[in-house]
């Protein structure tokens, strides 16, 4: 989890209890008392650092050691965790070793790491799968002849339910033999079999070793071995109150206050109270992505909700702010608790001071005057105080009157410059955080929606400096506002121009369904023969690239037929974008050299114009091109000079394509590295097509390198974000690669309920509650037509004629 690693800077206090149980089960194991050991606690409480402990005390014993980890993108592989624990071992040792452990009654067990020959699971009968079961105990039995033998398990509640399954066969069969198992797991279900999960956390037959805060004292004393001083008791309480005591939290607090020291001296209480970790809130968003999929999205909206009205709230209101329902509130609530997330009390709020203000902190714009906007609303319906409602309105945008704004689509003073001077600032290769700071100035100075067609331009020019500083939300959502607000006042071109732009952001994000109707609808009257149409050369980018990700080249050379190529001057700056795009079609189409001719012809164009930023060039896609054609001095110049141009851009998104366009350039341990550090920038990011992409390179290169642990994570983690965004052309050969592997990979679903997409079911959820497409698209804050477009597409995998059949077909495909 984010964060976690800063446990290692700090010491490991208040923990001897457990570290003495542990270092007794180790020890108990090397004399021929094995079983299984439960560690369990909350999210951040160090669970891993004291397996770590457990791992040290038994290699510095002698013990063989067996590492994995539970993983949501593997809980669909049977077995996952198993081959985690054992393919490394059996890979390593002689095949002597290896025949040994496989031998006998374990016979069973050695098809599952044969890749030659990978196993049909889902189709074996059931008394195979007992086989298997009794092989993979057998297989341990013979391990621990030759020596002790110590599984360690971390996140327990995310492992696949085969090798849970697996566990719980073992657990009351260890005893007796040199075989220790030591799991950790939070107290929520997000695997794939929740009932094995809680068996195995209250067996009878395993010992539990319980994790939980820190006191106010330990954590005086883990401030006192990084301050080398006496802390005081002041500034331990402070720590300890916006903490709880939290090891993970705490780390995150005394890393944030060294690098960010503030104009008082570090370690006032004060600042610590204030203290808002970047890395808390990324752990935070990550813990929430662990909640099971049907309460992910309430839990996020949630968690939004919950950093702005900060426990002002009862479930009602929370509703009205979040759009969900009462008891979607209250499920998710109660999922957040048992995480440790939010307080056992009410009305909700978090846990922890330092978590509320990370998250607020770091929330997007868009976001936090989203819920400030909502808050507001629904304050107001109830009848609240002036005063209370005024506190969330003096968060919202200036309006032209210099009050606060109700709604975030509200206008803001008039003029264009703020936005023209964040553009340029763009082109002249100013930083992302400097772009990002004059957009922000724009949008409280600059008009966020058009009053007439010639009004896009700002919106526009603001939105893609937002996109280009890897911020994709608040670009979409300053787009919706601005779409909304055009298409009210009739306003065709600007609509029009808008949708283009609000296509292509949706294509970086893998809404590949909204980027193709935006980018359809945007070219159903553009004027094909006029180059300088604003919004014309992005749609046409966007659907030529939505139609490649989708595997359809054939449709994506008959689209850029008909709509690229614009009868203007060819080096017109608004053309690039389509040339761009004739350059990843000709790739696609095997055309290698015409395609890195196009990208290169861009890169030269935007450099004549003195266009020095990273964020928009084509020149890293031409890299690989290049490489491929046998020109790897161009290609590595090439990748040199655009990773020197991203890192002083600062921008993850743009990093990691840098890197990975390097990563083509160089092979071996170099390359791997390369793209192991683009795939840790883009983590996180809203990037989901070139996180895809990247994913399958690294899953790629490791499997040639023998890593196949680690390429079946990093694949696996490819074929889920292809899956759920429809990247056909980049998850097939991330299939090919776990199918080489002997991965037995399941097919997305295509039709019933289990092939919607998140957006698709969660649009017809609302439908089934009886909203309306407005008002859905408001809850959304998406266009009437995504919503329309939604439906379509659920109407067809479910197999039904409309709206009325919607409720039955989701109730009976559970």
């Amino acid at each position: 989890m984010p964060g976690t690693h800063r446990l290692n800077a700090i010491p490991l206090v208040e923990r001897d209890y457990q570290l003495r149980l542990l270092e007794v089960a180790v020890d108990s194991c090397r004399s021929g008392a094995g079983g299984l050991v439960v560690v369990e606690g909350r999210f951040g409480t160090g669970k891993t650092s004291l397996l770590r402990a457990a791992r040290e005390h038994a290699c510095a014993a002698g013990l063989t050691v067996l590492r994995a980890r539970g993983s949501e993108f593997e809980g669909t592989y049977p077995y996952g965790v198993v081959r985690q624990l054992f393919e490394p071992y059996l890979g390593s040792v002689p095949a002597g070793v290896r025949a040994a452990a496989v031998a006998g009654p374990a016979a069973p067990a050695a098809p599952l790491f044969d890749h030659r020959h990978p196993v049909a699971y889902g189709e074996l009968p059931r008394r195979q799968h007992e086989a298997i079961l009794r092989g993979l105990h057998w297989m341990l039995v013979n391990m621990s002849r030759h020596n002790a033998v110590l599984l360690l398990l971390d996140d327990l509640h995310l492992a696949d339910a085969a090798s849970l399954r697996f566990l719980r066969y073992v657990e009351d069969r260890l005893n007796g033999h040199p075989v220790l198992c030591v799991a950790a797991t939070a107290p929520v279900d997000c695997g794939a079999d929740s009932d094995i999960s809680h068996a195995l956390r209250g067996s009878a037959a395993g010992r539990s070793v319980p994790v939980d805060v820190l006191s106010e004292k330990a954590v005086g004393e883990v401030l006192g071995t990084v301050l080398d001083a006496e802390p005081g008791a002041e500034l331990a309480a402070a720590a300890r109150s916006v903490t709880g005591g939290n090891p993970c939290l705490l780390g995150e607090l005394v890393g944030e206050l060294h690098r960010h020291p503030g104009p008082e001296a570090p370690w006032e209480p004060g600042l610590v109270a204030r203290a808002a970790p970047l890395q808390v809130a990324r752990a935070v968003h990550r813990w929430v992505g662990h909640v099971p999929q049907e309460h992910r999205e309430a839990a996020r909206r949630l968690t939004d909700a919950l950093a702005v009205v900060d426990g002002g709230a009862g479930y009602g209101e929370l509703a009205d702010v979040t759009g969900l329902t009462p008891r979607e509130v209250g499920e998710a609530v109660g999922m957040l608790t048992d995480m440790g997330i939010v307080a056992p009390r009410l009305p909700p709020r978090f846990a922890h001071p330092l978590v509320r203000n990370a998250v607020y902190a770091h929330m997007s714009h868009a976001s936090r005057y989203r819920v400030h906007s909502g808050a507001a609303q629904a304050l107001t319906r109830r009848g609240a105080a002036a005063e209370t409602i005024a506190g969330h309105l003096l968060h919202l945008p200036p309006t032209r009157g210099g009050r606060p704004a109700a709604v975030p689509a509200a206008d803001a003073a008039a003029g264009a410059p703020p936005a023209r001077r964040a553009f340029a600032a763009l082109l002249d290769g100013a930083s992302a955080a400097e772009v990002g700071r004059l957009a922000e100035e724009a949008l409280r100075h600059g008009p966020r929606c058009p009053e007439a067609d010639d009004d896009a331009l700002a919106p526009a020019l603001i939105a893609l400096c937002l996109f280009c500083c890897g911020r994709l939300p608040e670009a979409a959502a300053l787009l919706d506002d601005a779409v909304r607000r055009a298409e009210a006042l009739g306003l065709v071109p600007a609509s029009r121009d808008l949708r283009a732009l609000r296509a292509f952001v949706q294509l970086g994000r893998g809404m590949l369904a909204e980027a193709d109707t935006d980018a359809t609808a945007a070219l159903s009257d553009a004027d094909r023969d006029d180059a300088t149409v604003l919004g014309r050369s992005f749609a046409v980018y966007a659907l030529t690239d939505v139609l490649l990700l989708r595997g359809q080249t054939g449709a994506a050379a008959a689209a850029f037929a008909r709509h690229g190529a614009p009868g203007g001057p060819a080096h017109h700056t608004l053309s690039l974008p389509l040339t761009a795009a004739r350059g990843r079609l000709r790739l696609a189409q095997g055309d290698t050299a015409a395609g890195a001719l196009d990208l290169l012809r861009v890169h030269e164009l935007l450099a004549e114009r003195g266009v020095r930023s990273p964020a928009f060039d084509p020149g890293v896609r031409a890299v690989q091109a290049l490489a491929a054609l046998g020109r790897a001095d161009e290609a590595r110049a090439l990748a040199g000079e655009r990773l020197l141009a991203a890192r002083a851009f600062g921008e993850p998104r743009t990093l990691a394509c840098a890197l990975a366009a390097r990563a083509a350039v160089l092979s071996g341990d170099a390359s791997l590295a390369l793209l192991a550090e683009a795939a840790e920038h883009i983590e996180g990011t809203h990037a989901v097509v070139d996180r895809c992409a990247i994913l399958g390179r690294l899953g790629a290169g490791l499997r040639a390198a023998g890593r196949t642990a680690e390429a079946r994570r990093a694949l696996g983690e490819a074929v889920e974000a292809a899956d759920s965004a429809g990247l056909t052309s980049l998850g097939r050969p991330a299939r090919r690669e776990l199918s080489a592997m002997g991965v037995r990979v399941r097919r997305a679903a295509r039709t019933g309920a289990a092939g919607l997409t998140p957006r698709e079911h969660r649009v017809s959820l609302l439908a089934v509650e009886g909203r309306t497409n407005r008002q859905i698209a408001g809850i959304l804050f998406v266009t009437v037509k995504t919503v329309e477009w939604h439906l379509s597409q659920a109407y067809r995998k479910l197999g039904i004629a409309g709206r009325r059949e919607l409720g039955a077909a989701l109730a009976g495909d559970r």
